[in-house]
């Protein structure tokens, strides 16, 4: 059966399904350019709003009735969902040491309510690290919350050098006051915590996952991590099978949520029509009013490759380079991989400006991020977030040596890697993630992208696991081995041209997936429901200037003021853009602490 990105046979076809499928068809000269924030008058983007149902919970009993939809869920964010354990199987959790208790309990519940027998493991506890331990560690090392998001540059350096000593003391020589303050020395690890930090590296608890469900082979398998659930695969090889999907709901907001009342055939219809003119395209245009506006060529043969790489569900790959280097996944047997590895060349070469103010840590100052034929050139702005990417533009080696699968004339690591697509409706920003440093969970909401800077190859050809000439590379140059330096978009309009057809198709209209507005997936949709509810957006971020009166530019210039500022009326019950309607305050008990 052929896989289903590969698109329709001729173009002639595809523009008639694209007519009604991805929000129309447009010639080039109808399209206008989205003009930067400080011109844009608010009310022109979809206004704010926060789901008003995430009343925190305060026991099992208040959270039985949203996790019994979840654990019936067949389809999940980068995996399957719960549902595929059927009655009489068994499967592993492995949960986070921030996991809630009482959470994790009522997820167990449920499960054990369906016939399912099931098996609960911290991350700590699978490599043998105690307790008090592991959390004593964890409060030592979170010393900031999403206001400080240029600790993504610091957790970059750590994590992604074969030897984070001497890239940091590259920088220390370079700029000591830029290294204080992202390696305070509050923040350095003892002994002890390198120990612990080693013992709890991906690659260590998938091992001990793996040896866990060889000496227990009636366990189905494993729902693990929060997200990179390509890694996570790897990590359990040559059990990879194993993998079932991540564990995300251990939180009382993301419980509380409707992220698994989504129905997983709309989600994967909505995706694939958005992934259907990929393997037309020859042209991308993108812009947000933040300021980023990029375009890039698309040749015939990036895009046979794009769109054969391009599925993760809730994670479209929605950029040629980050879709090739591996084996992409299949959208039929997903999250099983396919047999074809697809090369990174030849590459493509994005020109323009990536602007925000947010990544997976948090928020920073507006930043705008040059491009030229696909390689960074400048930062401008971003606080210290953009004084580090701007700093290790210049790091050794660098910009000069050839990468593993990239073309001579390629050399180099700061390429664009990374624009991904989230595609689930019911994604919000959680508050706990804010608290503990951490935006990630935003980025899953349909109509967010987000850009990533850098290299990443998942896989050699021939083999599934972590590129070795990658590692074998950046042991020698000690150079990163993954991408970074994220940028979140969240009213982006992404257009594409069909190659030979002089028609553009609109994937995105300023933060709406226009798939979503598509006949054929309301139609669907209105089986489990009313569609205009089950397909909208539940939370949307108020940006002054943007989608709300205010000025965009002491919003840019700090942008955590706004949003914590917001959050707190959450929790207080007070925000005024309550969706679907307000709710009444909370108790002191129920809200949150910065």
């Amino acid at each position: 059966m052929r896989e289903r990105w590969k698109g329709r046979a001729a173009t002639s076809v595809l523009l008639a399904v694209l007519a009604v499928g991805c929000g129309g068809s447009e010639s080039p000269d109808a399209a206008s350019e989205t003009e930067s924030a400080e011109a844009t008058p608010a009310g022109e983007y979809p206004a704010p709003r926060f789901p008003s149902y995430l009343e925190p919970p305060s026991s099992i009993e208040d959270v039985m009735p949203y996790v019994r939809p979840l654990v019936r869920a067949r389809h999940g964010l980068q995996g399957a969902g719960l549902g595929i354990i059927e009655k009489g199987e068994s499967v592993l959790f492995v949960a986070s040491s921030t996991a809630e208790d009482m959470v994790v309990d009522a997820v167990t519940k449920a499960m054990e309510e369906r016939g399912v027998t099931v098996v609960v493991k911290r991350d700590y506890e699978m490599v043998g690290i105690p307790r008090d331990q592991a959390v004593a560690y964890q409060e030592a090392r979170r010393t900031y919350t999403s206001e400080q998001g240029y600790m993504e540059a610091a957790n970059w350096v750590e994590r992604n050098f074969p030897d984070p000593a001497e890239a940091k003391a590259w920088l220390k020589e370079r700029r000591p006051d830029l290294y204080d303050e992202l390696f305070p020395a509050s923040r350095e690890m003892t002994p002890e915590q390198r120990v612990i930090y080693e013992q709890m590296r991906g690659e260590n608890v998938g091992r001990a996952i793996r040896e866990y469900l060889e000496q227990h082979p009636t366990i189905r398998g494993v729902y693990w991590g929060k997200g990179g659930s390509t890694s996570l695969r790897r990590y359990l090889r040559p059990a990879e099978a194993k993998f079932l999907g991540l564990f995300l709901i251990d939180n009382r907001w993301d419980v509380m949520g409707k992220l698994g009342t989504y129905p997983g055939d709309v989600w994967q219809l909505a995706e694939a029509q958005s992934m259907e003119p990929l393997v037309h395209t020859d042209r991308i245009e993108i812009t947000d009013p933040e300021g980023t506006n990029l375009t890039a060529d698309i040749s015939p043969e990036m895009a046979n490759n794009w769109a054969r790489g391009v599925y993760q569900r809730g994670h479209l790959y929605m950029f040629p380079n980050q879709a090739t280097g591996r084996f992409g996944y299949s959208a039929i047997d997903y999250p099983a991989f396919q047999n074809e590895w697809l090369p990174r060349e030849p590459m493509a070469l994005a020109n323009g400006t990536i602007a925000g103010t947010t990544n997976h840590t948090g928020y920073y100052p507006k930043w705008e991020v040059v491009l030229k034929d696909g390689y960074v050139r400048d930062v401008k702005g971003g606080g210290l977030f953009g004084e580090t990417l701007k700093e290790f533009l210049q790091y050794p080696n660098i910009n000069d040596k050839v990468l593993p699968f990239h073309n001579e004339n390629h050399p180099g690591y700061w390429w664009l890697y990374e624009i991904a697509l989230g595609t689930h409706p019911k994604a919000f920003r959680n508050p706990a993630g804010l608290e503990n440093g951490t935006a990630t969970p935003e980025r899953n909401r349909s109509g967010v992208f987000h850009w990533g800077l850098g290299v990443t190859l998942h896989h050699d050809p021939g083999s599934r696991e972590k590129s070795q000439k990658l590692l074998d590379f950046t042991e020698q140059y000690n150079l990163p081995r993954d991408h970074g330096f994220h940028t979140h978009t969240y009213f982006t309009t992404y257009r594409v041209r069909l190659r030979n057809a002089n028609q553009w198709v609109t994937i995105t209209d300023k933060g709406r997936m226009t798939s979503l507005d598509n006949p054929e997936v309301r139609a669907l949709a209105s089986r489990y429901g009313d569609p205009d509810e089950l397909l909208q957006e539940d939370w949307r971020p108020g940006m002054p200037g943007v989608n709300m009166p205010g000025d965009y530019s002491s919003y840019a210039a700090d942008p955590w003021r706004y949003i914590w500022g917001d959050i707190e009326k959450v929790m207080a019950g007070t925000y005024e853009s309550f969706y679907p309607e307000a709710r009444p305050q909370t108790t002191d008990a129920g809200r949150g602490t910065r």
